[in-house]
């Protein structure tokens, strides 16, 4: 029965709200929450409600858990969820924003039996899913390319907060359109496979008054021969976010802000497939339904595939520190780890 289901939400940010609000409409009810304050807003103040791990931990036992705190504590919080027993985990995207821990972690749930999945939500935007399927069915035959954009101005993100002391600002907490926006990283691995070379060159404009870089530019070379690039910034005043997909036999568009994939082929036959009714928050409650049902699909993210983002911005960032081409394959944990 999902009311006997006990799910631990750690962290009640914005995107935990969203999935508490998720996971109630979903009909779980047996829900605790930890948070700092601890308090509830009245819309949750039904729920137990614990100031520390530590305590909802030492109260009673959790079939799931649900992390959505900030990036930098994810690693010490899966670690005592694992010690905790419990088997069923999601994690926010990124992973983490360094290695720091990571191996330690993966063996853990590998001895425990335990099920990690990552928050890479944009698997569930029907664009995508169209943009899958149609590389999928060679429908612009072998792909060359792959040209994706994302930005946004961050004062926009939660304007009822002073962005300056948020996360995105902070280094020490995992910030940074790399680690923010890592979606492109992950959707174009998802889309076309491992990467083996990675450049970039990053930037803080100044312009925002933040500690962490605001725009980047990332080139890609794949093992499957394809080469592309990544931009992402948090300066664009409207929402930007898409993908160009270029192949031997045609091209594809994938526009979010649209809603919409357009392709064409060889033959110049242009086509359209619009999602237009399909709402953002229909992301949020398919992955944490698939989740919370153990449902592993083509769109769930295992921790050893949520790694693999986090390994390239990683790789990314070291590229525009030392100015050099990295090799995916020779970019060892104990580099990553040095870096931070």
């Amino acid at each position: 029965m999902l009311d006997k289901t006990s799910i631990l939400l750690i962290g009640l940010g914005s995107i935990g709200k969203r999935h508490l609000r998720n996971i109630l409409s979903l009909g779980y009810t047996a829900i605790s929450i930890v948070s700092r304050s601890g308090k509830l807003p009245e819309e949750f103040d039904r729920l137990p409600v614990y100031n520390s791990l530590d305590k909802a931990l030492a109260h009673q036992k959790f079939d799931a858990a649900v992390i959505c705190i900030p990036t930098a504590l994810h690693m010490a919080t899966l670690m005592s969820l694992l010690d905790a027993g419990i088997k069923n985990i999601y994690v926010e995207k990124p992973v983490s924003h360094n290695y720091e821990g990571i191996t330690e972690v993966i063996n853990k749930s590998k001895e425990h039996g335990t099920r990690i999945i990552v928050g890479f939500d944009l698997h569930y935007d029907s664009g995508l899913q169209k943009v899958k399927e149609l590389i999928v069915s060679n429908a612009i035959g072998t792909i060359v390319s792959a040209n994706a954009q994302v930005g946004q101005y961050l004062p926009d993100w939660r304007p009822h907060e002073d962005y300056r002391l948020g996360m995105s600002a902070r280094k020490e907490t995992g910030g940074g359109v790399m680690l923010d926006l890592v979606h492109e990283f992950d959707y174009l691995y998802w889309l076309l496979g491992d990467v083996e070379t990675i450049a970039s060159f990053n930037n803080n404009s100044g312009s925002l008054e933040i500690e962490t870089e605001d725009v980047a530019e990332v080139l890609l070379k794949f093992t499957n021969g394809a080469i592309g690039t990544i931009h992402l910034d948090y300066l664009q005043p409207k929402l930007v976010r898409n993908c160009m997909l270029t192949g031997s036999n045609g091209s594809i568009f994938w526009n979010l802000v649209d809603s919409k994939v357009k392709w064409i082929d060889d033959q110049k036959q242009e086509q359209e497939f619009s999602y237009a009714g399909f709402e953002r928050n229909d992301r949020f409650i398919n992955i944490i339904k698939d989740f919370l049902e153990k449902n592993d699909n083509a769109f769930t993210t295992s921790l050893q595939q949520g790694l693999q983002s986090l390994r390239m911005v990683l790789a990314a960032k070291h590229s525009s520190e030392k100015n050099v081409f990295v090799n995916l394959n020779q970019f060892n944990h104990s580099t990553i780890t040095c870096l931070f």
